[in-house]
């Protein structure tokens, strides 16, 4: 969608997701960005937070217990998460880039098996 001058704008559902996801990264992400670092571990409070808000693989097609949001929903996500914390935006970009070879060519009973469970976050790409 473009805003009359030819730049593209973002459809308002985007936006919207653009702001829950930034107050979730803002709240439950940024504060531990620094000690993830710094320590060299993993961001298990990204996780959980993204899991529990379901921010951390939304394309995943509703077929498959997921939310079926489009690629640029999926950006939106990655990018936010990243505003606050890079390595973290890695989960939601990883999943997305994990399961396209299974949502292109997988079988029915690889994609049944797997992708519900990356959707509640039981596991990750």
């Amino acid at each position: 969608m473009t805003d009359g001058t030819g730049l593209y704008q973002l459809a308002e559902e985007h936006e919207e997701l653009r702001a829950a996801v930034r107050s979730l990264a803002e709240k439950e992400i940024a504060p531990y960005a620094a000690e993830v670092d710094e320590h060299d571990r993993y961001p298990h409070e990204a996780r959980t937070a993204l899991k529990n808000a379901g921010f951390n693989a939304v394309h995943i097609p509703e077929e498959f217990a997921g939310q079926g949001a489009d690629a640029v929903s999926a950006c939106v996500v990655i990018e936010e998460v990243a505003r606050v914390d890079a390595s973290a935006s890695l989960i939601p970009a990883v999943n997305k880039l994990g399961t396209q070879p299974i949502l292109l060519s997988g079988s029915e009973q690889v994609k049944k098996l797997v992708l519900p469970a990356i959707a509640a976050g039981e596991m990750a790409s």
